[in-house]
């Protein structure tokens, strides 16, 4: 049976990734594949615009949990029968490092703070009522250098309530080899705290 994805699955995707996650229980299993993550996601205080919703995320190793070693800002929204995550990246990073534990600094975010990430969408999909799956859109236009290869990005994640996995490679523009990423597997993450009370439900 298809299971359809609704508008209203904007919110709820949202209100499940909003949180606290880390991997801790598979970093202490596998060591050697797997180090501790900390990945924070929180609404933005002012949405820069009025339809969807607005995250800020950053992924940071647990012992410099401040200094993340990626940030982005998402805009879920609902386009061609799915979620759209759309992707953007801010001009001046280094600003909101930690703001997903101070949601009050975000509020500077706006318009003028973030460029988008163009070719890097995220297509989502209900899986079924408990379970999100998504893929970064087709066509190998997600590109940035690596280990001095330019590669494009591809992700598979699943979202449920209270966990997500995502497995994220780099593939070679030139000869489709992977150049990086895991080769153990997804990372799997759990929730610790959770920021859903922050997303609104809108309705049409």
């Amino acid at each position: 049976m298809t299971v359809v994805t609704n508008p209203t699955d904007v919110y709820v995707l949202a209100q499940w990734l909003a949180g606290d996650h880390s991997n801790w229980e598979q970093a202490i299993e596998n060591p050697p594949f797997f180090a501790h993550i900390r990945v924070g996601v929180r609404a933005l205080p002012n949405p820069i615009t009025e339809d969807g919703v607005w995250l800020y995320l950053e992924q940071a190793y647990d012992y410099e949990i401040n200094h993340p070693y990626r940030t982005a800002v998402l805009h879920l929204t609902y386009a061609n029968d799915r979620i759209e995550i759309l992707n953007y990246r801010l001009k001046n990073a280094e600003t909101f490092f930690g703001a997903s534990r101070d949601r009050d600094r975000l509020a500077a975010i706006d318009a003028e703070a973030i460029d988008q990430l163009h070719g890097c969408t995220q297509w989502v999909h209900r899986a079924d009522d408990k379970t999100f799956k998504g893929t970064v859109e087709p066509g190998k236009k997600c590109c940035l250098t690596r280990k001095g290869v330019n590669t494009y990005l591809t992700i598979d994640f699943e979202v449920t309530e209270n966990s997500y996995s995502s497995l994220d490679r780099g593939y070679s523009v030139e000869t489709d080899e992977h150049i990086w990423g895991s080769v153990a597997g997804a990372f799997e993450f759990s929730k610790k705290a959770s920021f859903s009370d922050e997303i609104t439900m809108k309705f049409a």
